[in-house]
């Protein structure tokens, strides 16, 4: 289980990566008509899944149900970039990448909050 542990932590630095790029990407583009990478955007999208499922299976495996805490806020920060990511994707440009931009800043603040504190 340690290798579990360690490619869930190790993962943790990938994904706070690839978000802070999305927020860099989006905060130079604020003000054209271009949004995000879209490959960008979807390897974000990924590993987040990744790291998502492979806390599930170590809280499952671990049976650590005493500080539900970082399980909880995980899971909230990958469903408001999931639902984010969805519902922007049937908005024009540029407010596409306005709004998933915001939806990147909100997901990468609870994932911060998860891990911290």
């Amino acid at each position: 289980m340690d290798f579990l542990l360690e490619t869930h932590s190790g993962l943790r630095w990938l994904v706070l990566a690839a978000l802070i790029a999305m927020v860099v990407i989006g905060l130079a583009r604020w003000n054209k008509d271009s949004s995000h990478h879209p490959v960008l955007v979807t390897v974000s999208s990924i590993m987040l899944d990744v790291q998502v499922l492979l806390g599930i299976i170590l809280l499952i495996v671990h049976q650590t149900w005493d500080d539900l805490f970082h399980p909880v806020v995980m899971l909230i920060a990958a469903l408001v970039f999931k639902v984010g990511k969805t519902r922007t994707a049937k908005v024009e440009e540029p407010i596409r990448g306005k709004r998933l931009t915001a939806v990147t800043v909100l997901t990468l603040v609870l994932i911060l909050v998860g891990i911290y504190v």
